[in-house]
């Protein structure tokens, strides 16, 4: 590979957005049936991002059947894989409920009269951005029925929640946000399927504008993973988290970007650790942050940005690498780019090939 650029992870423009999958238990059209928008799932996967400037918040609605009351475990990760928070929120059918990562806090409905009841201390996140997931378990409310517990950290539910996201700038009051990754264990994409092998090398693409347009950009990678390792605590094991090889960086991909004449130009590799968020382009970067295209590369048209033979650090902690599609864990990777021309944003989600024949191949 070529030498990599590693990402200062940190999100400081004034539109930030998010590609959206969301996956359960039943089948559905995209990613080999393994991916949906609009049905419920076990657990949702969404980022967030609080650091100066910004405002970040999730909303998690429960459609699906069952208990009366499920739990919810609510688990923040840093971009740097730290983990940072647990909170266990309780859902009634048809429940929903609003977070702020600066005063997480969790809760249970009473029933007569009907209301929400916060429930331990107030965490407050501000600071941080990364990688949240929420997932379903069967709940125990103790004999009050007041208390918000999971007694068995391996009873998931699948099938029940649906949610989104929103990242604002507080200073420029845009925002950006999209429906949260609903993802079920039992029914992880393939990474061979969909990124290859070191001999096949599957691209996959994220669309830009001509960046010299944009005026604010964010391209963000998400990492998950489900394995004996992934989760946090009680959870590891049963929980879909992020990553979870040692080292930094976990993961590089190759990069090149193609524009509107199917000019194909070179670029850096992408490293990061659980979650890569960078501005496309130098044009757009803060003060820290590294563009995914140098300032020494002009690109003024829109176009594609490829990333291919994407590879994780071994399950062994050496400086070795392997491919996605080659690991012994059960890893993916999402990708999206939040873009906006003046006050006209949009989001673009990352595209798979799949392994499909496409442009003659």
């Amino acid at each position: 590979m070529k030498k990599g650029t590693f990402l200062k992870l940190s999100m400081g423009v004034a539109l930030a957005g998010a590609m959206t999958l969301s996956l359960s238990s039943r089948a559905s059209a995209d990613l080999a049936g393994t991916i949906t928008f609009t049905e419920p799932a076990q657990t949702l996967v969404m980022p967030f991002d609080v650091t100066t400037g910004k405002a970040s918040f999730q909303i998690v609605s429960r459609i699906g059947g069952g208990d009366p009351v499920i739990a919810t475990h609510w688990s923040y990760w840093s971009k740097d894989c730290r983990h940072l928070a647990d909170v266990f929120i309780c859902l009634t059918r048809d429940d929903t409920v609003v977070v702020d990562p600066t005063k997480l806090q969790g809760e249970i409905q009473s029933p007569n009269p009907p209301a929400n009841n916060k429930t331990g201390p107030v965490i407050d996140l501000s600071g941080e951005e990364g990688l949240l997931t929420v997932t379903a378990f069967t709940a125990d409310i103790g004999l009050s029925g007041l208390e918000c517990r999971i007694s068995d950290p391996t009873a998931t539910l699948s099938d029940q929640l649906v949610g989104s996201w929103t990242i604002a700038d507080t200073a420029t009051n845009a925002a950006a946000g999209f429906d949260g990754i609903g993802m079920d264990s039992g029914n992880f994409p393939d990474a061979a399927t969909f990124f290859g092998d070191s001999s096949t090398r599957l691209p996959f693409f994220i669309q830009t504008f001509n960046p010299d347009s944009l005026t604010a950009s964010e391209v963000i990678f998400l990492t998950v993973e489900f394995s004996e390792f992934s989760g946090n605590g009680r959870f590891q094991g049963s929980e879909i988290g992020p990553i979870t090889f040692s080292g930094s960086p976990k993961v590089c991909c190759d990069a090149s970007f193609i524009d509107n004449l199917e000019v194909v130009v070179s670029l850096p590799d992408v490293c990061f650790d659980c979650v890569g968020i960078a501005p496309i382009s130098d044009n757009l970067a803060k003060e820290g942050e590294t563009s995914l295209i140098p300032p020494t590369t002009a690109v003024n048209s829109s176009g594609l940005l490829e990333l291919t033979n994407c590879v994780v650090a071994d399950p062994e902690g050496t400086s070795d690498f392997t491919s996605i599609g080659e690991s012994s864990q059960t890893q993916f990777i999402f990708a999206f780019h939040a873009q906006a021309v003046g006050p006209f944003g949009t989001i673009a989600n990352g595209k798979y090939t799949g392994g499909l024949t496409v442009n003659g191949g």
